[in-house]
């Protein structure tokens, strides 16, 4: 039986996410074909990945995150990785595959001993299809893990620099669109709405940190848009509250003030969209001159916190509170 090749973690990003999958699979005592399996894909697909041999798909990587138990790791080596794969001059060859013993291949990507790697894309590409069309379902747990995924993305959005993070936020709405052409019942795609539109609204912050003005404001509309589809109160309110907070950016205070009393007639009392509208209507008439009514929009905002229920609060669209339409 054939030894399983030894990846490098330091040769490339590629070569790090193979040796973190492989190192994770086996961990969990899962086989190539156990794990592909558990995630809906062949098994011959995950050791290509783990050898670094294909350019895998986010919907893989995502998938393998998941039945792994990895919080987001695996997904936040794909984005790198991937950009190393366009880099590649014609779409180089990475290496020699190897079987790893888990069982006899399936497909001819395992089993030529040096495959083009547009013959083995290509092998991917017809599994992949094959798989959509047999499970074109989406299940709970996947809702449930992109709901997971969403909070992590925007957990991390606080310590880490948005250039950085915009690859790995756009890949999630990517996997989510494509998720929203499947079948759903109304229920998951009302929360798939909301997963996309918290994506878009994250995307649209993070834009508009990197100084990239258009990105940003068209996020935020389509942000807008998906709140409008999915029926959420809230997470159209915060669509109008990144309105209402970039304004005073360009001297456009009386626009803030405007934006921020239209938002909290969307936003339900006791949210946390409410509470910034609120303190976003207080800096606009502090700036337009006017302290008197800053104040009484402040004690809003204190009135607002106090019906928080406390820090465990979930963010606008949140997964228990969209799991709780579904």
């Amino acid at each position: 039986m054939p030894r399983a090749r030894t990846l490098d973690p330091g040769a490339s990003m590629a070569a790090c996410l193979g040796a973190l999958l492989r190192h994770l699979r086996t961990l969990r005592g899962l086989t190539q074909a156990g794990l592909g399996a558990a995630a809906g894909f062949d098994g011959s697909y995950v050791g290509a990945v783990e050898r670094a041999v294909v350019r895998p798909s986010c919907d893989l990587v995502e998938r393998c995150d998941q039945a792994l138990g990895a919080g987001g790791v695996l997904l936040a080596l794909w984005p790198p990785a991937d950009r190393e794969w366009r880099a590649r001059p014609g779409r180089g060859r990475p290496g020699r595959p190897a079987d790893d013993g888990a069982g006899p291949p399936t497909d001819r990507a395992a089993a030529d001993p040096d495959p083009p790697d547009a013959e083995a894309e290509a092998v991917v590409e017809a599994m992949e299809l094959a798989r959509r069309v047999e499970a074109c379902d989406v299940g709970p747990a996947t809702v449930n893990g992109i709901e997971r995924a969403v909070e992590r993305l925007a957990r991390a959005a606080s310590g880490t620099p948005p250039e950085a993070l915009i690859p790995a936020v756009r890949a999630q709405r990517g996997y989510v669109g494509r998720l929203l052409g499947g079948r759903l019942t109304l229920g998951r795609r009302r929360r798939l709405l909301v997963a996309a539109g918290r994506l878009s609204l994250e995307l649209a912050r993070l834009h508009f940190e990197a100084g990239q003005r258009a990105a940003a404001e068209a996020n935020r509309d389509a942000a807008l848009r998906l709140a409008r589809q999915a029926g959420d109160p809230e997470l159209a309110a915060c669509a109008v509250e990144a309105l209402a907070a970039w304004a005073p950016a360009d001297g456009r205070f009386r626009d803030a003030l405007e934006l921020a009393r239209a938002g909290q007639d969307l936003a339900p009392p006791a949210s946390l969209a409410a509470l910034r509208l609120a303190l976003d209507e207080a800096e606009a008439l502090t700036s337009l001159g006017d302290p008197r009514a800053a104040a009484g929009a402040r004690r809003q905002a204190a009135l607002t916190r106090a019906m928080l229920p406390g820090p465990g609060f979930p963010l606008p669209g949140s997964a228990p509170a969209a799991a709780a339409a579904s």
